[in-house]
């Protein structure tokens, strides 16, 4: 399947994360410039860093950034006229020992926590070197100390997705080309396991979860080896429901659905200039017209 490309934006810097609350769009640029997009590109606040994730709360006005840099959660209010030098650490270690770099942040609404993953910079850890790790973080605690899923094995973790009933977080394990699991056990015990396997391209960036519960997975590859970029669809058994083919966009850092259009998808990407990109999901449409009518006939049983 291929998609119209709509470029909304360019950046002198390299863009990620982004995600939409109210109508805005916010994403990072690796230069420290938190920005927001509605009728015009606006800097929200620059961070003397390099941030590499952001996630909302429920208040809309806090901020959660995982920042390489810094190699630590950082904390921040929209609209604060702060230095770029001052902020607020939440998470920088865990057990005693500090974090390689946090990579990619979202939070649980549900269980008011927040999960990450911890890769430090590409290259860092790797398949020979897989130090890589996945935390959670209670909020409702007052340590906010981080709460180790997969501690130091993993190959480069990064992109992080919720299913929408925040049962299960998929985790994208860049080096070695799969997606995990991990999913919550009555116990309070969470369990992982493979839950699809790649072949091709370098590895999975970035994750996202659609309304019709299809797992959106962004699959790099270097540019100087193809032009074409890809972005995987996963049913809930783990497999491939579609294929869709970005031409001019290998390199893709970040991508979200649009919580007012949910057949909008949005996506960063880094090669031929810095760019947020929108384009509509067909596969989204037919997937929520068969579940209408999937209820009609219930509705008639």
């Amino acid at each position: 399947m291929q998609v119209v490309q709509e470029k909304l934006f360019t950046n002198v810097n390299p863009l990620s994360s982004p995600i939409e609350a109210f109508g805005n769009l916010f994403m990072v640029a690796s230069n420290g410039d938190i920005m927001s997009l509605k009728n015009q590109a606006k800097n929200e606040f620059r961070l003397g860093g390099q941030p590499s994730s952001i996630a909302l709360e429920r208040d809309m006005q806090t901020i959660y950034i995982a920042d390489m840099a810094h190699q630590a959660i950082i904390i921040r209010q929209i609209g604060d006229n702060k230095s770029s030098d001052s902020f607020d650490v939440l998470v920088n270690e865990y057990d005693g020992q500090p974090l390689l770099g946090p990579n990619c942040i979202i939070n649980s609404s549900n269980m008011n926590s927040i999960y990450f993953s911890d890769s430090g910079p590409f290259g860092e850890c790797s398949i020979d070197n897989p130090q890589g790790s996945v935390f959670v973080v209670d909020l409702d605690t007052q340590d906010s100390k981080p709460v180790g899923l997969a501690v130091r094995c993993l190959a480069h973790p990064q992109g992080l997705a919720l299913s929408n009933d925040e049962k299960i977080l998929f985790v994208a394990e860049t080096c070695k080309n799969r997606i995990l699991r991990f999913v919550l056990s009555n116990q309070g015990v969470y369990y992982f396991s493979v839950y699809h396997q790649f072949s091709g391209r370098y590895g999975p960036t970035a994750l996202t979860i659609s309304s019709t519960e299809l797992l959106y997975v962004a699959r790099f590859e270097f540019s100087q080896i193809t032009d074409l970029g890809v972005i995987s669809v996963l049913n809930n058994q783990g497999n491939l429901v579609e294929n869709i083919l970005m031409p001019g966009c290998p390199e893709i850092t970040g991508l979200c659905f649009s919580q007012l259009k949910p057949t909008i998808l949005y996506l960063t990407e880094n090669t031929n200039g810095n760019k947020l990109i929108r384009v509509n999901i067909p596969l989204e449409e037919k997937e929520d017209d068969k579940k209408k009518k999937e209820k009609e006939n219930y509705k008639i049983k």
